[in-house]
């Protein structure tokens, strides 16, 4: 998460963002693109073999029963993983399993809000830690509508979703979701899920080629995106179960730098 001065902005295209944020669509990564991945155990490094542009707009939340959720006035909505309204057993933002044609895979992107009033509060995973929490300050409460770690429309607009928050989903982990309205009346949160898929193949480190390679990706003398998965300063786990179905192989950045001298 990224945060920025409120009283600076830009405008780009017609649209205002706040500086150093922009469109998610703008940092989706092409095929054939390199990136590294920061996991708790370490950074995985790889290659998109293909890409798939995924888009749920508008989404009107719904509950797990498949009800709307409309927030009374200054109301909350508990955490809601984001579900299909056409079948609520599917999960939206969620891939189900390690590995899909042949390749591991994760989801990278953002989401648009609207209207205006309402206050998106998001954990990764779900149950965990909130976005954008403050390292000497209280937990946030999005119960009480706190005026910290959220996103609304003016941070990620409905129709251009930014990297405020920048999702990097791997499978079987859910993203958790909670409101709070700030209005008079109530509201029906409505979002604009953008988000890209990736199938890729990781580098291996015992490899010769695939070795020169990540060490000049860690050296940054290729060009390639950096994600860590999750929020603050601990990265998700990569676990037992990813960790042998990748068969992935985790370094730390001193280590890669030094493959391929």
């Amino acid at each position: 998460m990224f945060l920025a001065d409120f009283s600076l902005e830009e405008k780009k295209g017609g649209d205002w963002f706040l500086p150093g944020i922009r469109p998610i669509r703008e940092k989706f990564l092409e095929r054939n693109y390199l990136f590294a991945m920061e996991f708790f155990e370490g950074w995985l490094f790889g290659r998109v073999i293909r890409r798939r542009i995924c888009q749920y707009k508008p989404y009107p939340l719904i509950d797990e029963n498949g009800d709307t959720v409309d927030i009374a006035a200054s109301g909350y909505q508990s955490e809601i993983i984001l579900r299909d309204p056409r079948n609520v057993a599917n999960k939206v933002i969620y891939l189900p399993t390690t590995t899909n044609a042949g390749y591991p895979w994760i989801m990278h992107g953002s989401i648009g809000v609207k209207p205006q009033y309402i206050r998106v509060y998001i954990r990764f995973p779900a149950g965990a830690d909130l976005a954008g929490k403050w390292p000497n300050l209280d937990p946030i409460r999005p119960k009480d509508g706190n005026a910290i770690g959220y996103i609304s429309e003016k941070e990620s607009p409905y129709d251009e979703p930014t990297d405020w928050v920048e999702l990097v989903v791997p499978p079987l982990l859910d993203v958790g979701f909670e409101f709070y309205n700030t209005d008079d009346r109530a509201h029906q949160p409505v979002l604009n899920l953008l988000f890209a898929v990736y199938w890729f193949k990781l580098l291996d480190p015992d490899k010769y080629a695939d070795a020169r390679l990540i060490g000049k990706i860690a050296r940054r003398e290729v060009p390639a995106a950096f994600f860590t998965i999750g929020f603050g300063d601990r990265p998700i786990e990569l676990g037992v179960t990813l960790t042998k179905d990748w068969k992935a192989k985790p370094l730390s950045l001193d280590e890669a730098s030094e493959l391929g001298r």
